[in-house]
């Protein structure tokens, strides 16, 4: 591959590849891969037992995806304006595939083993570029600085991105823009990285490069729209989705001057501030020592400075600026505190085999899973799953005579997945009241905000967990 630099024992001894990860020198050659792997292995076995252990605390986003891959897997076009969030291409393959499981643990048994995947990939990228210092360090940072809890109790999907991040890092070569354009379909931030990978894993001249880099940084939003196509017949079915989001949440621009701070408060939140400082100083000073003996990888700081500033210009232009979305920054800041710290100690402790630095990355990770607990922030979204449990009996009874509506505004885009996912009916069973299309019961969703006046039928009202239902006459609900 073009660019590629000879062994370095300075780091480790390793040199890069044109494909799949580096192999390293005569000694460690051929036991990166089985180390890594057993680090992810026993990160996923961690964190999939904590997320068995905790009680359901499922985010909306996670339901919608739910219900999305049970239509898909049903063959019905899952309607994906029945709910709240962003409708992703990968997201809803994901949802297809744990289709068989409990509806409320699908998405968190995914995002368990993305972190055990992203733990796998973190240490494979540390060890190559500054030994087992780094690998180990690289995983302490990451359990322990940053705050994983609300990911794994959510089952944010933005896990999977981060983990596909920090694979293409890990990897060279085709294997590197195939896990930067997977990302891309989960979130548009990762195009302009694919793009990047496209031009530095194309060996040749400037234009071959050049037009690497566009086929790369292309396929993402082209494999979106034909996905939009598919799933809903307009290829710009999630362009068409956010616009009318945002022009009846009357989203507005951040100011310029708000969004510095809005970040490092967010970086903050997520990772800490020795985290975050330390991160970007090992990632700066790694590339430019690099840099100073040869060709150097400038992935690492092009996701940590170009994901943050294409956050920063979304949410100049009105869109939602939340710190779960830099999860993919943190673990890669993750990386610059073990290169850092590799920078420091001496040249010997930087060379050998991984297996001690193995054993040193999955102990914290059993460790630090095993004393982290859900503490008081999520009672809430578990109280409203179980709300969700307790009122599904009446609900399904409803649903038995005909199609159920939903009211309450935006609440009710949150209730609708929640509904249709967890008792396996298809999206199409509900709607939005007011709205055109008969209803055998109307459900006045209150998750979430004070108890409104509730926009209802004249009907007989039950009381549910998830707010007052009304249903309608000649339809024997159950209580």
């Amino acid at each position: 591959m073009k660019g590629a630099r000879p062994a370095d024992p300075a780091y480790g001894g390793v040199a890069p590849t044109s494909g799949g990860l580096s192999r390293l020198r005569s000694g460690t050659r051929g036991v990166l891969l089985p180390a890594a792997a057993a680090v992810g292995v026993v990160g996923a076995g961690a964190f999939l037992w904590r997320v068995l252990a905790w009680p359901s605390a499922v985010s909306p986003d996670a339901w919608a995806y739910t219900a999305w891959g049970q239509a898909v897997a049903r063959g019905e076009r899952p309607l994906f304006e029945l709910a709240a969030t962003t409708p992703k291409p990968l997201a809803t393959f994901l949802g297809l595939l744990v289709a068989p499981l409990p509806p409320d643990r699908g998405m968190a048994v995914v995002v368990a083993l993305a972190l055990g995947a992203l733990a796998a990939f973190l240490f494979a990228a540390a060890y190559r570029e500054g030994g087992a210092v780094a690998a180990a360090v690289a995983i302490v940072a990451l359990v322990v600085g940053a705050e994983l809890r609300p990911a794994i109790a959510y089952a944010f999907i933005d896990v999977v991105t981060a983990a596909l991040i920090v694979a293409g890092i890990a990897f060279r070569g085709r294997l590197r823009i195939a896990a930067m354009v997977l990302a891309g379909l989960l979130r548009p931030e990762a195009w302009a990285l694919a793009a990047v990978a496209g031009f530095t894993e194309t060996a040749g001249s400037w234009r071959r490069r050049a037009v690497g880099s566009l086929v790369a940084g292309a396929a993402a939003p082209i494999l979106w729209s034909l996905s939009d196509l598919v799933l809903t017949g307009d290829p710009l079915g999630t362009m068409h989705w956010r616009s009318e989001r945002e022009s009846s949440e009357g989203l507005r621009p951040m100011p310029w001057t708000d969004i510095p701070g809005e970040l490092w408060n967010d970086l903050e939140y997520l990772g800490g501030a020795v985290l975050v400082i330390a991160g970007f100083l090992g990632l700066v000073l790694h590339y430019v020592r690099r840099r100073r003996s040869g060709p150097a990888d400038p992935l690492p700081l092009a996701v940590a400075l170009g994901w943050s500033l294409s956050l920063a210009l979304e949410a100049r232009y009105g869109a939602e600026l939340n710190a779960r979305y830099l999860l993919p920054v943190v673990a890669v800041l993750a990386l610059g505190c073990g290169l850092l710290v590799a920078a420091i100690v001496p040249r010997r402790l930087r060379v050998g085999a991984p297996w001690p630095a193995a054993a040193v990355a999955a102990g914290a990770l059993v460790v630090a899973v095993a004393f982290m607990d859900l503490g008081s922030t999520f009672q809430r979204e578990i109280a409203r799953n179980e709300a969700l449990v307790a009122s599904r009996p009446l609900v399904e009874s409803v649903l038995s005579c005909g199609d159920l509506g939903v009211s309450g505004g935006r609440r009710a885009l949150t209730v609708i997945p929640k509904l249709a996912a967890s008792s396996r009916r298809s999206l199409h069973d509900f709607g939005l009241y007011p709205g055109s299309g008969p209803f055998a019961g109307v459900l006045h969703s209150t998750l979430g905000a004070p108890v409104a006046t509730p926009t209802l039928p004249s009907w007989p009202s039950r009381s549910t967990g998830l707010g007052p239902l009304a249903v309608a006459p000649g339809c024997r609900a159950s209580g």
